[in-house]
């Protein structure tokens, strides 16, 4: 893939030579609030969804590196600590060379802002090379070397791992879905593969999962996983955006299971919960890009790597931590809310106590997400939206079926 270069000068910042602070965004800082996680890996390092300690991608370093640092206050363990690159402004990797999608039908304009004529048509889905920005909204981009030209980042999808890298991501539906109802499978939907995710991704010179959220949602999620790190946690990422399709199909096998199941039904059928709690039969905030299903777990090891001149961190090791149920439990076992309030008001959920199966280390996500602007979804502890988002878009949405699923990154310049 022939790679572009930004005309726009980089602020350089100095490199790194000593065992490393961490008060650096990605490094953590500070000692560790409750623990509460439970014994066992998570999944990290160079292949999504396993656990231990994994080899560098190839751009990780030039030489073999073997210092490991651990940080007396938290106890994590850093290995390749030796490396040495420097720090982008915004995240964790610059926002250059990330890919974006177009979660509707978009024009990409010669000149940035409201006036300019089209260079190209982006239908939903499409991907682009993000090649700078402009103004914190406009984004100049191209796709596959060929044209370039200017969008409005507003309404576009980042792809997460390009530019928070040290977030786990274990997107069981792209691989086998974890979805069950009172523990029990729901036929046609557990344990099968829904969709595509996981693409091999240059800047990180490895397979990872594409998990894309509207671009306004990534910011606050970048803001959460730093105030996870500085305690040493790690947000763990099951899913972002998911295809409309698959949302109706999850919908419908649930309510057949449903119908057939007498326990599934009391499990869901508990006022003032339903069934549209637990999975929507329309379109929903996973299908605009502003919503995540997250989890948590605590570091336990962190590794070094380059992309480019830049350095970054990964989470290598980790533990589970300890939450109301499992993962996707679409049932009232997963309730974090007392009483249910209305899913699109910002603050209706601050004056509602936490339901009794509430962990410390399930209010210790909420706080970290809701810190930042987030939203918690009454019926869900593992469910954020990003109402301001959401306000943000406005109709700029559709209800045409279209996949999040390409990966177009590039290594930083």
């Amino acid at each position: 893939m022939k790679r572009l270069s930004s005309p726009l000068p980089k602020k350089k910042k100095p490199l790194r030579t000593k065992a490393p602070s961490l008060l650096g965004g990605l490094l953590l800082a500070g000692a560790f609030l409750l623990s509460g996680c439970t014994e066992g890996g998570t999944p990290g390092g160079s292949e999504p969804g396993t656990t231990g300690t994994s080899s560098p991608p190839t751009t990780a370093s030039t030489t073999t590196p073997t210092t490991a640092y651990t940080d007396p206050q938290t106890g994590v363990t850093y290995d390749h600590s030796e490396l040495t690159g420097e720090e982008a402004e915004s995240f964790e990797l610059p926002l250059e060379g990330a890919t974006g999608f177009a979660p509707v039908g978009m024009k990409v304009t010669d000149l940035p802002g409201e006036e300019g004529y089209a260079v190209a048509v982006l239908s939903p889905g499409d991907a682009f090379v993000i090649l700078e920005e402009q103004d914190g909204r406009w984004w100049r981009v191209t796709q596959d070397g060929g044209w370039e030209g200017w969008v409005d980042s507003t309404y576009c999808y980042l792809n997460i791992p390009d530019v928070v890298p040290s977030i786990v991501f274990d997107n069981t539906n792209a691989v086998s879905s974890v979805f069950v109802s009172s523990g029990k499978d729901i036929p046609g939907i557990t344990g099968e593969k829904l969709y595509d995710s996981l693409r091999w991704n240059e800047r990180l010179g490895e397979e990872q999962y594409v998990v894309a959220a509207n671009y306004l949602m990534v910011k606050k999620i970048y803001a959460a996983q730093q105030a996870a790190l500085a305690d040493g946690y790690t947000l763990v990422i099951n899913e972002t955006f998911r295809p409309f399709d698959v949302q109706l199909d999850i919908a419908d096998k649930l309510k057949a299971l449903y119908q057939e199941d007498p326990q599934v039904k009391a499990g869901i059928d508990k006022s003032p919960w339903g069934m549209g709690w637990f999975i929507a039969s329309k379109l929903s905030t996973h299908q605009i890009g502003c919503a995540m299903d997250v989890s948590l777990a605590k570091v336990e090891r962190m590794e070094y790597r380059l992309s480019g001149r830049y350095r970054y961190a990964v989470v290598t090791s980790s533990a589970p931590c300890e939450m109301p149920t499992p993962m996707h439990e679409l049932s009232t076992a997963a309730v974090c809310l007392k009483q249910a309030v209305n899913s699109y008001s910002k603050t209706a959920w601050k004056s509602v106590a936490p339901a009794d199966t509430m962990t410390e280390d399930a209010l210790r996500l909420q706080k970290y997400c809701t810190d930042t602007g987030m939203s918690p979804l009454a019926s869900e502890w593992w469910h954020f939206n990003d109402l301001e988002a959401k306000d943000a878009i406005g109709n700029h949405y559709t209800t045409d079926v279209f996949t999040i699923d390409d990966c177009l990154s590039r290594v930083p310049e």
